[in-house]
């Protein structure tokens, strides 16, 4: 094995739960001369982002002499690691200004950020949703399922819809998100028509459903739908789902019910 190949994998293991060892290896990359050596800044962009480094990653990006989409997606995967969407699209703004294009897993990472930063931000949303309609990507099924959650965070369903409708392979996380923005716009009907559709009636989608009915104030059906799951044995191992049900509880005054909840969960 080649010392590139020895430092590679090291970036591909350890470095990414360490941001000490990460570091280090880099600096033994800068030393060895194998700092511009693909696909070694890719991945130590990558090892910086899952280890939290979000400021030494961004150093590494504008230090590479030539900036691929690979390293932007893996930048902007480290900015919604830590939380920094703004960051990310501050980033992507200068990039998009300077003639860069985006590909499918960049456009990800857009719609992932502007879902974080919530539904005052509609408008970037929106951008970056047409321009990925007319990029050279937009049949991803990935990005779309993308952007189906991030109309579902925004309040916007029948947007949500509308892309839901155009994917071509529907799949749990897709399903998951549309049931959700119905549920979380009180548009109850159509979360549990929705639902009962799915070919996924997994643990997500049940949790998708009751937590979105207790945000929007229908917390019977919350309890009705919850009480249906553990009839169907699904077996509760999200806290989420037990959270949600507590608080529809205590909103409903049913504290009897909701010790009982709350003992279930002592006791997993």
């Amino acid at each position: 094995m080649s010392v590139a190949e020895f430092l590679h994998s090291q970036l591909c293991s350890v470095a990414r739960q360490s941001p000490c060892l990460a570091k280090k290896i880099h600096g033994q990359i800068i030393k060895a001369g194998l700092n511009q050596h693909e696909p070694i800044p890719n991945t130590l962009l990558d090892a910086y982002g899952k280890c939290g480094l979000v400021e030494d990653a961004i150093q590494l990006f504008d230090a590479l002499p030539r900036r691929n989409p690979v390293a932007w997606a893996s930048l902007l995967t480290a900015c919604n690691l830590a939380n920094r969407p703004r960051r990310a699209l501050s980033i992507s703004r200068s990039l998009l200004a300077a003639g860069f294009h985006p590909d499918h897993f960049v456009f990800a990472s857009l719609v992932k950020a502007c879902s974080n930063l919530g539904c005052l931000h509609v408008k970037q949303g929106k951008q970056v949703h047409v321009r990925f309609f007319l990029s050279p990507f937009s049949d991803d099924d990935v990005v779309k399922s993308s952007l189906v959650d991030m109309y579902a965070k925004f309040g916007l369903p029948d947007y949500g819809r509308a892309v839901f409708d155009s994917i071509s392979s529907l799949n749990s996380i897709s399903w998951t998100a549309m049931i959700s923005g119905y549920a979380r716009s009180g548009r109850k009907l159509e979360a549990f028509q929705l639902f009962r559709q799915t070919p996924y009636r997994n643990l997500f989608a049940w949790t998708a459903l009751i937590s979105g009915l207790v945000q929007s104030g229908n917390g019977f059906e919350a309890l009705n739908m919850f009480v249906e799951m553990r009839y169907d044995g699904v077996s509760v191992t999200d806290p989420l789902v037990l959270s949600s049900v507590v608080g529809a509880c205590a909103n409903l005054a049913l504290w009897e019910l909701g010790s009982i909840l709350i003992a279930l969960i002592k006791a997993r």
